[in-house]
């Protein structure tokens, strides 16, 4: 019985699962040499929704997309998700 019990996997709450899906939506992920590493590993970056960027853009007639483009510009690039350094 002990050794079932060992074996369970734990489930996630409600609000995990809603914590999770926001993360991945909000962050993206691509494939990237990390130096620090010496191999190809997961690297992460800040996302942002464009669908809300888009709707913002089209709500201000167009004046939104300066702000879009600043931040686009300004967002940490891709960070190695091991040892957290830069990848390029």
């Amino acid at each position: 019985m002990e050794n079932k019990m060992a074996h369970q996997e734990e489930r996630l709450g409600p609000g995990e699962v809603v914590q999770r899906i926001l993360q991945i939506v909000s962050q993206q992920e691509t494939t990237k040499f990390c130096p620090q590493c010496a191999k190809h590993v997961r690297a992460v970056r800040p996302g942002t929704s464009r669908l809300r960027q888009l709707g913002l853009t089209l709500i201000t007639l167009g004046i939104w997309s300066i702000v879009w483009i600043i931040d686009a510009i300004r967002r940490p690039g891709w960070r190695c998700s091991n040892c957290d350094t830069r990848v390029g």
